[in-house]
């Protein structure tokens, strides 16, 4: 039996991922480059969700940013979140 070597690290996302996977439990998704939540963003920009939330909203009706959800994992479950890439 061979053991071959792989480069990718796992994260510990890969390996919730996996164990899901093989009991029968929904996975999260693979979130593209460049895509970030609204507590990213607030955390980014020093300001609380509130404030960014507007800033969000003005931003998607000048279609300035694109809007996506994405499965992740929170805290014990994997849930649909609002993923944004600006245009």
């Amino acid at each position: 039996m061979a053991f071959t070597t792989i480069n990718k690290k796992k994260t510990a996302n890969d390996w919730i991922n996996e164990a899901m996977a093989d009991c029968g439990i929904a996975v999260s998704d693979q979130v593209p480059e460049g895509w970030v939540t609204l507590q990213e963003m607030a955390d980014h920009y020093n300001v609380c969700v509130t404030t960014m939330n507007a800033r969000i909203q003005k931003a998607l009706k000048n279609q300035r940013l694109q809007r996506k959800k994405y499965r992740i994992h929170t805290g014990r479950a994997v849930s649909p979140i609002w993923h944004y890439y600006k245009s």
